[in-house]
């Protein structure tokens, strides 16, 4: 499947351009902007640059969500105007938030955020959270910041480490070796529980995630007993005494595919950069994977099988999602010029349907009517066409702050619906039979 990995990258730096080249599914640039150019169209990129306070001393200081932003966005207006290229901008990197009230102010900042960059030409990376963070019951209150992110195409963000392998604390990797998270995780694949437990109840589960940072990280705790605390560059005395892989660059590779393959599982995540490309010295030189086997494996890997070009929603995410029918940016007016015309009667599905339900069109609709089967409201709306109709299966099933009705009405205008409301399978093929 196509790749969600990509490069993190803090400069320039060897085989950086092969891998871009390769075509990756995210590049986040934190200084270098410039490098934006040489990034192929259809790869999403992210750029942030680091300020000189954080979230929480705004918060402190008693500025309103709306003065921060304001702030912030201020300050950072020479670098957004210098790389008009970049479309995509973080906001304050890794916020500690420890109680209902500041996550909450935090989400009205955020929002605030959206508007004055959405007023700029520009785009938002929500969140950023650090690994691990924040504590999973606060989540409710970032809620209202995702609500708005679908109207201004932002993003979130997250971070998610783990030492010393990527699916340690996933799974049964844990301290307690009776306990079993499954398919999630409490550092790497802490989204799912993120997604699961809080946003796709909450009817935000569709909102594009980008995991902007990870890898291996030493300051992730808690570890196994006697394990050693490092990078992957750090680790290859204890991989090879504990796991019997003498080759480190080898068996970082093949854990970023494992984690690779686990994204892939999950059409709501965009991708994941590989902290990092390039290092300002010190302690970033042990996570550069710059120039080294794991970069070269990267780029085979890569050009293997290319990520996907960069959508919004997140490329496989239906565009008629958990929330209900995803508004276009503009009113389509129908557009989609057919080569002759033809009339196109689509039975449109609820999002909680499965295949009986669609196979149930067949039965009831197929051999006589060749209707339309789909789960997309704009699939069934648009269209230059003599006759659109739309034959909306249990409309009520939509979430969302509008009607399927006034949405088609909004955005698609001539459309012919139809509302019909079927309690099984059986009973949609019966009433589709007698239409």
């Amino acid at each position: 499947m196509p790749t969600k990995l990509g490069a993190h990258v803090l400069r320039s730096a060897a085989l950086l351009g092969e891998f871009i080249q390769a075509r990756p599914a995210i590049v986040k640039l934190v200084g270098d902007w410039g490098t934006v150019a040489n990034i192929p169209a259809g790869v999403l990129v992210i750029g942030a640059k680091a300020g000189e306070y954080d979230a929480q001393l705004q918060r402190t200081s008693g500025k309103t969500p709306r003065e921060a932003a304001e702030q912030y966005v201020g300050d950072m207006r020479p670098t957004y105007e210098a790389n008009p290229a970049i479309a995509y901008w973080e906001g304050h990197n890794e916020p500690v938030w420890n109680n209902e009230d500041d996550m909450g102010w935090y989400a009205q900042f955020e929002i605030e955020r959206m508007k004055i960059m959405a007023d700029m030409g520009l785009k938002c990376v929500i969140g950023n959270y650090a690994s691990g963070s924040p504590p999973l019951n606060l989540w409710p209150a970032f809620i209202p910041a995702l609500e708005v992110a679908r109207d201004y195409e932002a993003i979130l963000g997250v971070h998610e480490y783990s030492c010393p392998w990527m699916w340690w604390m996933t799974g049964k990797h844990q301290m307690d070796p009776n306990e079993d998270q499954g398919d999630e995780g409490w550092t790497t694949l802490r989204y799912r529980k993120v997604y699961r437990t809080y946003l796709i109840p909450a009817g935000v589960g569709d909102v594009p995630l980008a995991i902007t940072e990870t890898g291996i990280d030493p300051l992730v705790n808690p570890k196994p007993p006697g394990a050693k605390s490092g990078t992957w560059s750090q680790l290859g005395d204890y991989w090879r005494d504990h796991d019997n892989e003498p080759d480190k660059a080898d068996y970082y590779f093949r854990q970023l595919v494992w984690y690779d393959e686990e994204l892939q599982k999950d059409d709501y995540v965009i991708g994941a950069t590989i902290f990092t490309f390039g290092n300002w010295g010190g302690t970033w030189k042990h996570f550069d994977i710059a120039g080294t086997p794991v970069a070269e494996k990267l780029i085979a890997y890569t050009q293997n099988d290319p990520a996907k070009p960069f959508q919004y929603p997140a490329p496989g995410t239906p565009s008629s999602g958990p929330t209900g029918p995803a508004e276009p940016t503009q009113p389509t007016e129908g557009r989609g010029k057919p080569r002759v015309q033809y009339e196109r009667t689509y039975v449109l599905l609820p999002p909680n349907a499965d295949a009986s339900w669609a196979q149930a069109v067949v039965n009831g609709a197929w051999d006589a009517k060749r209707f339309t089967i789909g789960g997309s409201a704009d699939d069934a709306g648009i269209g230059d066409l003599d006759a659109r109709r739309v034959i909306a299966v249990n409309p009520e099933s939509w979430p969302g702050p509008q009607t399927l009705a006034d949405f088609f009405a909004k955005y698609y205008p001539g459309v012919e619906y139809a509302p019909i409301k079927a309690s099984s399978p059986a009973d949609l093929a019966r009433k589709l039979d007698e239409m």
